[in-house]
């Protein structure tokens, strides 16, 4: 986990993860980045929950790295899996269980290696809100939400890195996550692990919840929307947040090849067009 100024989100996040009934056999160790948080996180996770790991940072990081820094630190145990989870996201009662429990129906067909997703609804809307995904065409930029079936697992392409469990032998193939300035890393390790012949299943049924971040259910207030005066337009697109050129670029070459020539260009002109 990472997290940045989000003190009383991050506390609960940890109290239900800490009221997970785990299976037999299995312990649980959290690593927890703190990115220079000025609300005093780090002091009051270590206070209300001695046992977490927190690595202290000094706010450069955002969520790539962050969770970047929490796996290397984590990796270190050699655990028999990790647990990527985001701290605005609560754990609902037998999550770890059933994502467990596909893991094992997989392993039980030859799919040791594959990466298990849980799916997150919004509390406030009772919409789905996070997990896993297809894409449009060839685009791998534009996703479909895949919403879980009640009861049986079902296959997606990518995800995105609210509540994931990565088993050590997908971990062993993939590597840890490739990092971008802010966002691109779930769905990249998503998009690599299709790639590669690793199967990537949405867990049956509702998980976890976790509120949809407002950009993206108003986009009025991103860079999406013409009716923002284009300077701040051009700057919430360059941000870290946006669609910074360089992580844009990245992204598109290791996913569309040479279609990124086409693909990468029109949020730019999109913006510069006034569009």
């Amino acid at each position: 986990m990472t997290c940045h100024n989000r003190r009383a989100k991050t506390l609960q996040s940890l109290d239900n993860l800490f009221r997970q009934k785990l299976p037999d056999g299995y312990d649980l160790s959290i690593y927890l980045v703190d990115d220079g948080s000025t609300d005093g996180t780090g002091h009051a996770v270590r206070s209300a929950f001695p046992s977490v790991n927190v690595i202290d940072a000094d706010g450069s990081l955002f969520w790539s790295g962050g969770m970047h820094l929490a796996w290397q630190r984590a990796a270190g145990s050699h655990a028999d899996f990790y647990l990527w989870m985001n701290d605005d996201t609560n754990l609902l009662p037998g999550c770890i269980t059933q994502l467990l429990r596909t893991w094992e129906e997989r392993a039980a067909v030859g799919q040791q290696r594959c990466i298990v997703v849980a799916s997150c609804y919004d509390p406030e809307t009772g919409k789905h809100s996070y997990g896993g995904e297809m894409t449009r065409g060839k685009h791998p930029a534009k996703p479909i939400p895949v919403e879980p079936d009640p009861m049986l697992p079902r296959f997606c392409r990518t995800f995105n890195g609210n509540c994931v469990l990565v088993p050590e032998a997908t971990f062993k193939t993939l590597g840890f996550m490739r990092r971008f300035q802010h966002s691109f890393s779930d769905t990249d390790y998503g998009l690599y692990a299709t790639r590669s012949g690793i199967p990537v299943v949405v867990a049956p049924g509702y998980l976890a919840e976790c509120v949809l971040n407002p950009i993206f259910e108003c986009p009025h207030s991103s860079w999406q929307n013409p009716d923002l005066p284009r300077a701040e337009r051009w700057r919430k697109l360059l941000d870290r947040r946006g669609l910074p050129p360089g992580d844009w670029w990245k992204f598109l070459w290791a996913h569309a090849g040479v279609r990124a020539l086409l693909y990468w260009p029109r949020p730019y002109f999109r913006v510069l067009a006034g569009l």
